[in-house]
């Protein structure tokens, strides 16, 4: 039974139940009062009270021969009067922009919407749910970043909070003027529907104390909230008042927006009220208007800013018509350290589940519904006291790139001729889509096919003059094996250092010795290791000479014998082969130098031969001791052997039980991970092999980050959408869609990416997309987009045969019901133990959140999900949003 404390909970119920919808017949009207209420009834009593019932949750009480519903206060009793009616009931077809009535709508587009608006001037309402937010010193970023822009002239700038002015009290004397928004509010009022002389009169007025810039090219208009602060303190007539118009709710801001055209600007800019204030409403429920919401991480602060976005959403769903339409979410003051707290994360993702995107099946869970931007604190802005020294001081904020970027009058089919790319350049995408098929495999690479990124740079610096004794860690598809075969290739260590450090002589001669490789290389390319093998052994005078295959086979033996001692082992797999039998590695060491000759062991693949070292004990025990070879080389006195032993990080993690960390750290020079910065030096690289965008294969090793990322916009445009859209930013939607949600890379997810987005591209016909409206990049958003779904079913199918744990949870999932399958998920539901989640953890397969108390707190990279075929939880997508947002916080774009 429903609670009333007084009379006003009643008339919410009606509007919560009744006014705004249309499924309850039998009423026509209902009018509540103080003193009760009045019903206005169509065809049967009986059926009118049923639909009462429905109302009040059955709260009627039959009293004689009267209806009552109870009241804590004011009452007890308030009597309900039934009063037949004649005709329909006439459907409610208008929700006012106000809080009052919005909170009772599900659905605005069944309701009257505003006309759209012509050509004129930009319109933005900036808006918070608690002051002292930054959000007056937004607003004036995006006024600085306007009047920059060369085709900006005139901005109005207008001071909408009536209860606690910002930009009112930055303004000097002489640009006060006589006329203020409260005096705009009475004069609409009260002007008879003459609307024309009003706007006259106050587009006069505001040119007397208009603001200069860059002499008098530049002009800003703004109308401040009140001439002082006891005019606000009595407010006859609030913007509220100017909304219940019912010929046209949303007259406020068309007149403001006349006012803007009668100044001829380009941009009005308005700074509301704060919080859930009817002062602010007709503004923020205008659809038209674009909107800037600007919070903390304070809870206080981005929940408020959360419900705002909730009724933002329903208000406009399905009414935008244009991506820069999405709402800018600014989240203000922010520090390196906020941005590592739990809260951080938590704000993200409060903002992100406000305001969904439309769920789709095919959707990733990366791309956000709204437009996140971060205004890092800054103390310098504390002390602003006018609007010039906001202008100039402003363009330091770090959101002043992205107001430039919005700014920016981009027409949809602008391209200049040197940025062009042909609509029918399918010859570039033939070659970008045959590139990208021929890298996406180590062995289909030439001796020339190379990029050097710093692992590899440190590599040759760091043994420019001595021989390499180094275990090169990296993920799956890190480049491990293309690294193997580029230094195989080179047959001496120092054609190696020539051709990565800048054709730097070396005086280390050292034969290339290819000891273990990969079984699944080609057979081409296996031949081609296995020449180069036999070339190396012939050189240094090798007494029994063995094939790869048999090395592999004494591998397999060995891990069939329990009292294999794998120190001892590896150390007569080498020495055997090289001096015979039962001879030392120091033996080996002093045959090297009676031949006056010096090798580099080359080890890749033994994550083909020892498969399991996290539940065979044997494996375990070959790979730690393989690890640990390098201590006995270093041993050796005039040491004339080296090594490089290319391994997945997850097999270190399992092998080096004790002190993992500080064996990492040795290594970590030479550690093959791609970072933000040799992700773009891989895709423009990439670009220049396929000869497309006119890149050149030099400047991918030594072009700074501001130019690959001018660059590589010909290649994917600077956002997911037209240069001046909310969409992301293509470089790091890319980036975020094929990283862990940690934000490792792996290298072939890029080639293949981009294999299957020029794939997209050459069948656009079909494929529905509009290649002659992306004229300024070779790969269109929509071809961007569909490319994760293909490229993540195929990474998780090579996957699947090349690594154990993750083979064995898919022949898990298997058996597991597609309603268990969501993100995040409960790891026993999915059939995971610890030691399997252990392992997908480390590689990268599966993300843990520790922020997250609940079991259901683990998740899937985007490269991972479809191809896993998991779909999104409620809450999911907004939390992954949340990780990423945090976890890419640090990359350069």
């Amino acid at each position: 039974m429903a609670e009333f404390i007084t009379w006003l909970d009643i008339e919410r119920q009606v509007k919560r139940k009744f006014k705004f919808k249309s499924e309850l017949k039998n009423i026509k009207a209902i009018y509540c009062y103080s003193s009760g209420m009045e019903v206005e009834y169509i065809n049967d009593k009986e059926l009118a009270i049923s639909d009462l019932n429905k109302i009040f949750n059955d709260s009627l009480i039959h009293k004689d021969d009267a209806l009552v519903l109870s009241l804590e206060i004011g009452g007890p009793e308030y009597f309900i009067e039934l009063i037949p009616a004649v005709g329909l009931k006439k459907d409610n077809n208008i929700v006012y922009p106000l809080w009052r009535e919005h909170v009772y709508v599900d659905n605005i587009v069944e309701f009257k919407q505003p006309e759209q608006w012509g050509d004129g001037p930009k319109f933005c309402a900036f808006h918070s749910f608690k002051g002292g937010v930054g959000r007056t010193t937004s607003l004036m970023t995006y006024a600085s970043a306007a009047l920059e822009n060369n085709n900006i002239k005139k901005i109005l700038l207008i001071d909408g909070d009536l209860e606690a002015p910002g930009l009112t009290l930055w303004l000097d004397a002489e640009n006060l003027g006589k006329v203020t928004y409260t005096n705009f509010l009475e004069a609409i009022q009260y002007s008879d529907g003459k609307f024309d002389t009003t706007l006259d009169f106050f587009a006069k007025e505001l040119r007397k104390s208009s603001i200069s810039i860059d002499g008098n090219s530049k002009e800003i208009f703004v109308l401040p909230s009140a001439l002082s602060l006891e005019s606000i303190m009595d407010m006859p007539v609030t913007p509220d008042h100017i909304s219940k118009n019912i010929d046209n709710p949303y007259i406020l801001s068309d007149l403001l927006r006349l006012l803007g055209n009668k100044l001829e600007v380009d941009v009005i800019l308005i700074d509301l009220r704060a919080g859930l204030s009817e002062l602010s409403s007709p503004l923020i429920f205008d659809p038209r208007v674009e909107h800037f919401f600007v919070s903390t991480i304070a809870k206080q602060s981005v929940v408020g800013i959360g419900e705002v976005l909730k009724k933002i959403h329903n208000s406009v769903n399905n009414t935008y018509r244009n991506v820069s339409d999405k709402p800018t979410v600014i989240i203000s003051m922010l520090t390196k350290l906020l941005r590592e707290s739990a809260s951080y994360t938590e704000a993200i993702q409060i903002v992100n589940e406000a305001y969904p995107t439309i769920e789709d099946e095919d959707e990733d869970m990366i791309s956000q519904s709204i437009e996140l931007l971060e205004f890092d604190f800054d103390e310098n802005l504390m002390s602003v006291s006018n609007i010039r020294d906001a202008l100039s001081l402003l363009k330091k904020s770090s959101i002043y790139e992205n107001a430039k970027d919005w700014i920016a009058d981009v027409e949809l089919n602008e391209s200049s001729e040197g940025n062009e790319v042909s609509q029918s350049d399918d010859s570039g995408l033939q070659r970008l889509y045959d590139t990208c098929q021929s890298f996406q495999f180590a062995e289909n690479t030439s001796e020339d096919d190379m990029l050097v990124i710093d692992p590899i740079r440190n590599l040759a610096k760091n043994y420019a003059d001595s021989l390499p004794n180094v275990v090169s860690i990296g993920a799956k598809g890190a480049g491990k094996t293309f690294t193997y075969l580029q230094v195989c290739k080179s047959k001496i260590w120092s054609n190696f250092i020539f051709k990565v450090n800048n054709n730097v002589k070396s005086d280390i001669h050292a034969n290339i010795f290819p000891w273990i490789s990969s079984t699944n290389l080609n057979e081409k390319v296996r031949e081609q290791v296995a020449d180069e093998r036999e070339k190396c052994l012939t050189e240094i005078s090798a007494q029994s000479t063995r094939s790869l295959s048999l090395n592999v086979k004494k591998i397999t033996d060995a891990l069939s014998v329990d009292t294999t001692n794998w120190d001892e082992f590896w150390q007569d797999l080498l020495v055997s082969e090289i001096v015979g039998d039962n001879k030392s590695l120091k033996d080996l060491n002093d045959h090297l130098i009676n031949v006056d000759k010096s090798i580099v062991l080359l080890v890749d693949g033994i994550e083909d031969i020892l498969f399991a070292p996290e539940k065979n004990a044997h494996h375990n025990s070959a790979i730690r001791s393989l690890l640990n070879l390098p201590n006995a080389i270093s041993d050796l006195p005039n040491r004339r052997i080296g090594l490089i032993c290319f391994v997945r990080a997850d097999y270190v993690q399992s092998a080096i039980k004790q002190n993992v960390n500080q064996y990492i750290a040795k290594y970590q020079q030479f550690r093959l991970e791609w970072t933000p910065e040799s992700f773009l030096r891989l895709a423009y690289w990439i670009s220049a092999k396929a000869e497309v965008i006119d890149a050149n294969e030099l400047d991918a090793e030594s072009s700074s980050l501001n130019f690959l990322l001018t660059n590589l916009e010909r290649l994917w445009g600077k956002k997911l959408g037209r240069d001046n859209s909310k969409e992301a930013s293509s470089a790091r939607w890319v980036f975020a869609a094929l990283c862990d949600l940690n934000g490792r890379l792996q290298a072939r997810d890029l080639v293949r990416f981009l294999k299957f987005s020029a794939d997209n591209m050459l069948k656009a016909p079909s494929n529905g997309i509009k290649v002659e409206f992306w004229l300024d990049r070779l790969l269109a958003p929509e071809a961007i987009r569909r490319s994760l779904n293909s490229c993540s079913q195929e990474k998780v199918d090579e996957a699947e045969k090349e690594i154990k744990p993750l083979e064995q949870w898919i022949s898990i999932l298997k058996t597991v019901s597609p309603d268990l399958k969501k993100v995040p998920f409960n790891p026993q539901e999915v059939g995971l133990d610890l030691a399997l989640l252990t392992s997908l953890k480390e590689l990268g397969v599966i993300y843990e959140d520790t922020d997250q108390p609940n079991e259901e707190r683990f998740y899937l990279p985007e490269i991972y999900r479809t191809g896993l075929q998991f779909s999104s939880a409620v809450g999911g997508r907004p939390r992954v949003q949340a990780l990423l947002k945090r976890n890419l916080g640090g990359i350069p774009f």
